[in-house]
């Protein structure tokens, strides 16, 4: 049986962790995305280009803490419920892995390549294409720190 200050210290970090990840892609979607949405097509790769330097090593590094820390409690937390909803608080954040993965990395290597004078005609349905993308992923993060917040509710 792990100690209950064990439990608690992964609770919080988790907490800390998923809240981040939930807080920083939601503020990405509400304040960043539709201002970079009426850029005109150079200024819009430039400060892709640049947000995406400050976002790209530091967010799935969170990510990945995040979801090493909820395995612990998984199988560390007491009770059937409390796991369960932790669980589902780390597959929400499996979400947000794959939809980053698949979709957001995929779509910041495309518009890095541009030249930032002459990107390609369909460079709308790109910048359109990311932001789809990022409101799937913020979604699964806010659902994921709701898990969080639910499962420590149930281990308190």
């Amino acid at each position: 049986m792990v100690p209950d200050a064990v439990v608690d210290v992964l609770l919080a970090a988790f907490l800390l962790l998923s809240g981040v990840l939930a807080g920083v892609l939601f503020t990405v979607e509400r304040a960043i995305v539709p201002v970079v949405g009426v850029l005109p097509a150079e200024r819009y790769v430039q400060v892709h280009r640049l947000l995406d330097r400050r976002f790209d090593p530091m967010m799935p590094r969170v990510n990945k803490v995040s979801l090493a820390v909820c395995a612990g409690l998984v199988a560390a937390a007491g009770g059937v419920w409390p796991r369960v909803v932790i669980a589902c608080a780390g597959l929400c954040i499996v979400g947000v892995a794959v939809v980053s993965e698949g979709w957001n990395v995929r779509l910041n290597r495309v518009i890095d390549g541009w030249d930032p004078a002459a990107p390609p005609a369909d460079w709308p349905s790109v910048r359109a294409r990311w932001a789809v993308a990022n409101r799937a992923r913020t979604l699964l993060a806010v659902a994921g720190f709701g898990a969080a917040i639910a499962g420590a509710a149930l281990v308190w």
